[in-house]
């Protein structure tokens, strides 16, 4: 029993040895790996902190490397304590700001990478620190939005037709005074068209009776039968002398022209007159209506041409002189 329990406590101081018989190398080199240890990220990124952790001492016996770890001191504002027991500042501003982008940098490019292919990861919602939200009218819209036209589209070219404030009143006032100007304008171009003689009757006629002796007593004019109601031309242009009854002729219209020269139409009714004493005529102006009054034995116009106002004279001659040809 002694024995067995001798050879149990050799046993047991034998593990004891060879632990304690290790090698010097591997001893040395446990220590080494302890002796220097992972400087603290802070001090890695030049934002502050100790250059390195405090050193450990390790002993005989300690435990394996894996189970030490080292503690970042906390980052005061105060001198930092290196291993030599120094006092010196922090990194100066100009490594901070540097380390500071090229941390930001390599995050940059970390998230470029790493972050391409990733499908599952919800999409970053947009910022909106810089968006003020406006406030809503009371027609819903919003407050101090730009105004856009309702009746603008892609095919007008987002022009917004602006409101007419102008005074229409003095638009109709010359459109009435235009429109006064252009039916003067066409009354004297159609005048100006107008020839200087006209035949007293343009329509289908009968020339019956002439310039001549006649049944005993002299005819001083002319006699085309038409139907009743037949217009009756002025032949030139003239003032009317005299429109109304007339004795022998039932009624008559007489034009005195510039000359001095004035026609006479007879043998209307006097609803047939068209004219009235005073009126300014031109050559083919319509101043009567055929008629059969007077001393008459059927729808006629008598026509005489009076020179100086005085005296008779054949009218089919003096018409052709001016153009102007009955028969």
């Amino acid at each position: 029993m002694n024995d067995l329990a001798a050879r149990s406590e050799m046993g047991a101081t034998a593990v004891v040895d060879r632990t304690d018989m290790a090698s010097p190398m591997t001893r040395h080199d446990a220590a080494t790996t302890r002796d220097f240890p992972l400087p603290s990220r802070s001090a890695r990124l030049g934002l502050g902190g100790p250059a390195t952790s405090s050193p450990v001492t390790p002993a005989p016996d300690a435990a394996p490397v894996a189970a030490s770890t080292t503690q970042d001191p906390p980052n005061n504002d105060g001198p930092k304590i290196t291993a030599t027991g120094r006092h010196r500042s922090g990194p100066p501003a100009a490594m901070k700001a540097r380390a500071a982008l090229v941390a930001v940098a390599a995050g940059a490019v970390a998230m470029a990478v790493g972050g391409s292919g990733a499908t599952d990861s919800p999409a970053a919602e947009p910022a909106t620190t810089d968006i003020v939200p406006l406030a809503a009218g009371a027609d819903g819209t919003a407050v101090g939005a730009p105004a856009l036209a309702s009746t603008t589209s892609d095919l007008d070219g987002g022009v917004v037709p602006a409101a007419s404030k102008a005074d229409m009143g003095g638009y109709g006032k010359q459109l009435a005074v235009g429109k006064q100007l252009a039916a003067a304008a066409a009354a004297r171009d159609a005048a100006a068209r107008k020839p200087m003689f006209a035949a007293p009757i343009k329509a289908k006629y009968s020339f019956t009776s002439a310039y001549a002796e006649r049944w005993g007593s002299f005819h001083g004019g002319v006699d085309l039968a038409a139907p009743l109601g037949t217009p009756i031309h002025a032949v030139s242009d003239g003032v009317v002398i005299e429109a109304g009854p007339a004795s022998g002729y039932g009624n008559w219209v007489q034009v005195k022209a510039a000359d001095g020269t004035v026609t006479m139409y007879g043998h209307m009714a006097s609803s047939g007159v068209l004219v009235k004493e005073g009126q300014k005529v031109t050559a083919g102006d319509i101043i009567a209506l055929v008629g059969s009054e007077g001393f008459s034995t059927g729808p006629h116009l008598h026509f005489e041409v009076w020179r100086d106002g005085s005296t008779k004279i054949d009218p089919i001659p003096w018409l052709a002189a001016k153009g102007v040809s009955i028969r």
